[in-house]
């Protein structure tokens, strides 16, 4: 039997992010376009919800992985000082 990392269950909150972010990444994949497009949604998201910070952050990081635009996410806060465990 193997072990699969845990994933977060789907957030609403994140919903429209993500949808955003893959078309952002269908248009320009790991590119500058795409990472300045990534940094906007990333602000937006946190602007309303700055005790949330943390989370979503390392949410938005998750999704660039799961993308394909980075091999390991880089994760902020304690919960893991490193990347993601892949």
């Amino acid at each position: 039997m193997r072990a699969h990392a845990v994933r977060p269950t789907p957030d609403p909150i994140l919903d429209a992010i993500r949808n955003r972010l893959q078309q952002q990444y269908a248009l320009h994949q790991r590119g500058a376009p795409f990472w300045t497009a990534y940094q906007g949604l990333q602000l937006e998201l946190v602007r309303d919800r700055p005790l949330d910070h943390e989370r979503l952050c390392n949410a938005m990081a998750d999704m660039a992985e799961d993308l394909g635009a980075v091999e390991h996410a880089q994760l902020i806060g304690n919960r893991n000082a490193g990347s993601t465990p892949r």
